[in-house]
């Protein structure tokens, strides 16, 4: 089994979404003052590779811990959706286009190789068809303000796994995956650690 590690490593000052609160590391006991070393971790809920809960659009939204962790892994398809003129959306053909080529289980993961381009209305939609529960890209986000693929895919319980790092590794493709948040309480999402394997 290849195993692939598809997790942006968090670090001090590492960009983060305009907005979104700086990622600091401060050093609280050390081994020469104390004997041991101690460190506050201060982050976003949405720091580096994060899954969104529905709580992050909706007030009455499923926090991220009433998801078990049986329905954070599974199977998952790697999709090239990355746009031929390197900009633009992504749109309901050209998902349909590269999604040809393989079968989409539903209850699966489609992680998106996208460039940084965002996922139209219509593409959001065609996955939802399928029954995805999990939706993932290499960007920052899916989309921008006002963000209608969000709240189209959060406001029926799909995940979003967002800065995905590596898929360019393994290509397109059946694989199996894990994203394994923080076990926090009632937050609109966490950091995740991703992993993917064939």
């Amino acid at each position: 089994m290849d195993l692939f590690d598809l997790t942006l490593p968090i670090q001090a000052g590492m960009p983060v979404l305009p907005g979104d609160p700086p990622v600091t590391f401060t050093r609280l006991h050390s081994h020469g003052g104390d004997g041991y070393e101690l460190t506050r971790l201060s982050l976003g809920s949405h720091t580096g590779t994060h899954l969104d809960a529905p709580r992050h659009f909706f007030p009455d939204g499923a926090t991220l811990d009433r998801y078990p962790v049986d329905r954070l892994v599974g199977p998952g398809l790697i999709v090239d959706c990355r746009p031929p003129s390197g900009h633009g959306r992504i749109g309901a053909a050209l998902l349909a286009e590269r999604l040809r080529p393989f079968a989409v289980p539903s209850k699966s993961f489609v992680l998106l190789r996208t460039a940084g381009a965002f996922l139209s209305i219509e593409a959001a939609q065609a996955l939802l068809d399928a029954g995805v529960t999990l939706v993932g890209t290499d960007g920052p986000s899916l989309d921008t303000e006002p963000y209608p693929v969000h709240r189209l895919l959060l406001g029926q319980g799909v995940l979003l796994a967002e800065n995905l790092a590596g898929l360019e590794r393994l290509g397109p493709g059946p694989v199996t995956c894990a994203f394994l948040p923080l076990a926090v309480v009632g937050t609109d999402g966490a950091p995740v650690r991703a992993v993917a394997w064939r």
